[in-house]
């Protein structure tokens, strides 16, 4: 049952990877998070994987602190690939595809963006193997002021997005989406994982 779970949570990792690629190349604008490391990517000239590693290291601190169970494999898997492995696929996908000038096209590579991105936050959040230091906070936020998870990412992640925006990063219909709308389909995708792995350690109790 471990193995499912740190395979759910890779799988997760990948699938935000992936989420983070296509809202780079939709030039549509990004979710908070993105947009927030993108933002200081601007101000600092830096690689966005390079960023998002500190970042990632920075609130990893607070979250130790705050509330250590939500740190695990996960939270490394997190840190370490979504930035980098979305680098590679930007650099691969622009270099043999060029960037994107179809606006259909760029708005339904946004559509799977939001897809992956609800999909990969709630696989590894249920996993339960740790999670980002980002995606800790709404958690923290919610646990310590007694407000639901919904509307505590909401509060994250539009806070987020404003410091991102001053900073010079560029806002579009994702930002918009993802700021406001990301916790409830997160929550919704995180009850269908979690009856998932019920049942899959319900099946493996009774094995034993």
């Amino acid at each position: 049952m471990k193995k499912t779970k740190i395979t759910y949570s890779l799988i997760g990792t990948i699938f935000i990877a992936l989420a983070v690629t296509t809202f780079r190349l939709a030039s549509l604008g990004t979710d908070p998070y993105t947009t927030f490391n993108l933002g200081f990517t601007i101000l600092l000239n830096m690689e966005y994987g390079l960023f998002l590693m500190y970042s990632g290291l920075l609130m990893l601190i607070y979250v130790f602190f705050a509330n250590r169970a939500l740190i695990g494999i996960g939270t490394i898997f997190n840190i370490f690939i979504v930035g980098n492995l979305s680098d590679v696929f930007v650099e691969l996908i622009v270099t043999n595809f060029g960037t994107l000038e179809n606006l259909p096209i760029r708005l339904f590579i946004s559509a799977l963006g939001i897809l992956f991105l609800s999909m990969g936050a709630a696989l590894y959040i249920e996993a339960k193997e740790g999670v980002a230091p980002y995606d800790a906070m709404p958690i923290i936020l919610a646990e310590k002021a007694g407000l639901s998870y919904r509307l505590s990412r909401v509060i994250i992640d539009v806070s987020l997005t404003a410091i991102g925006f001053f900073l010079g990063a560029s806002l579009g219909i994702n930002t918009v989406i993802t700021a406001f709308f990301l916790g409830p389909f997160i929550q919704f995708f995180r009850d269908i994982f979690k009856k998932d792995l019920d049942t899959r350690e319900l099946k493996y109790s009774s094995k034993k």
